[in-house]
């Protein structure tokens, strides 16, 4: 078993940390997820796929703010996990969070992992 972490930051923050462990990450996101930070995001999972990972969970714990950018990403990164035969799970939703994703029609399109805890060193 693997176990790598890797931080991604947008002007300097930090706005996305991966936990990888084998085939599966757990990608903690930071902060505010908009459009102008979106990028780091795409290329931290563009980075876990080529990496072989095939199983997400996307942690909202220490996420303060998304956008229609930030729900785009996790669309396709579903959509890419399940191509490779993988699964993308949404973890630590506040209820804002869930209630953006319920207006938009994609919450019950997700799976959603009971909360844990994130990792405290965030």
């Amino acid at each position: 078993m693997t176990r790598n972490e890797g931080t991604r930051e947008s002007a300097g923050v930090s706005v996305v940390r991966t936990v990888v462990d084998g085939d599966t990450a757990r990608v903690l996101l930071l902060g505010e997820i908009d459009h102008g930070a979106v990028t780091e995001l795409d290329q931290a999972l563009h980075e876990l796929f080529d990496s072989g990972v095939i199983r997400l969970v996307m942690d909202f714990e220490h996420l303060s703010f998304f956008d229609s950018a930030c729900i785009s990403t996790l669309v396709r990164a579903r959509a890419q996990a399940e191509e490779r035969g993988g699964t993308l799970a949404l973890a630590n939703l506040d209820r804002y969070a869930r209630r953006i994703l319920d207006l938009t029609g994609l919450l019950s399109t997700f799976t959603i992992e009971e909360d844990k805890p994130g990792d405290p060193a965030v």
